[in-house]
């Protein structure tokens, strides 16, 4: 009984620095679902759900269909690009070029995204170095308009969360058993076919995984969608923040915030229910 007793505490104790971080972070949510259901704009008053109604304006629908449509495509990209990252960081051996291909990866998670928004903005605005070069050559009569659209913003969105998607399909990448590999090319397989029918199917986990936490990191991303996107790009962030100023409608956007909370918590709980199965259905065969 002791023996059990002293476990217990030996794991309260290594829970309670987790405890101590979440617990803000939940207070603040209770606060901010609270205050979405209250009467008054401005305070915490009564009881309504007319700013939950007010979110089925045809204006912040379009905020919530533009976020996932962005959401959904960097995902995309991130993944088709993360795969050969993970590759080729898997095979990488020696110890120094490993920790610098590392380093280059984080490199977005590390810089600040102002930063990194105004690199951008350099790179891609008219007089940026992409217009500048595609006008030299005679390809364009006349700068692109690259900024404050939704182009601009899916390239800040895919840059700053790249990171996030090679970890999880670089864990799943090692593994993998190389006899696998050398298996199917004793037999004769191409190596695309080997990637096709070996590979791809033991990265599901890892692929699932990589997607769900980049949809959710770019579904709340605020930062980059403003800065890239201007008032242009309404997604539900810049949104969110138009309901706190100059619209003072603080209530109207703790609803929005829930509802982006809801939106990211669904598309977690999926992915970690669709991973689950996968890794099941290959247990199976």
């Amino acid at each position: 009984m002791s023996t059990l007793n002293s476990g217990r505490l030996r794991l309260a104790l290594l829970a309670l620095p987790a405890v101590v971080l979440l617990l803000p972070f939940l207070l603040a949510v209770v606060f901010v679902l609270r205050f979405s259901f209250s009467a008054d704009t401005q305070a915490i008053d009564g009881f309504s759900l007319e700013r939950y109604l007010g979110l089925l304006d045809p204006f912040f629908l379009r905020s919530v269909v533009l976020t996932l449509k962005l959401a959904a495509l960097s995902t995309v990209i991130c993944l088709v690009l993360a795969v050969p990252v993970a590759m080729l960081m898997a095979v990488i051996t020696q110890p120094i070029w490993r920790r610098v291909v590392t380093s280059l990866i984080l490199l977005p998670m590390i810089l600040n995204l102002l930063i990194q928004s105004y690199g951008w903005i350099m790179v891609l605005g008219p007089n940026g170095i992409i217009n500048g070069v595609l006008l030299k050559l005679g390809l364009l009569d006349r700068p692109v308009q690259l900024l404050f659209n939704e182009i601009g913003v899916l390239v800040g969105l895919v840059q700053t969360a790249l990171p996030l998607a090679v970890f999880p399909i670089l864990g799943s990448m090692r593994a993998i058993s190389a006899q696998y590999l050398e298996a199917s090319a004793s037999l004769g397989a191409a190596p695309w076919r080997s990637f096709r029918d070996i590979t791809l199917p033991l990265l599901k986990p890892g692929l699932i995984g990589a997607a769900s936490i980049v949809f959710a990191f770019n579904a709340s991303a605020f930062a980059v969608p403003l800065l890239l996107g201007g008032r242009r790009v309404q997604t539900m962030g810049v949104a969110i923040r138009d309901m706190i100023s100059p619209m003072f409608d603080w209530a109207g956007a703790a609803a929005a915030g829930v509802t982006l909370i809801a939106i990211t918590l669904a598309t977690l709980m999926a992915a970690t229910w669709l991973s689950t199965r996968t890794t099941q259905w290959q247990g199976a065969r």
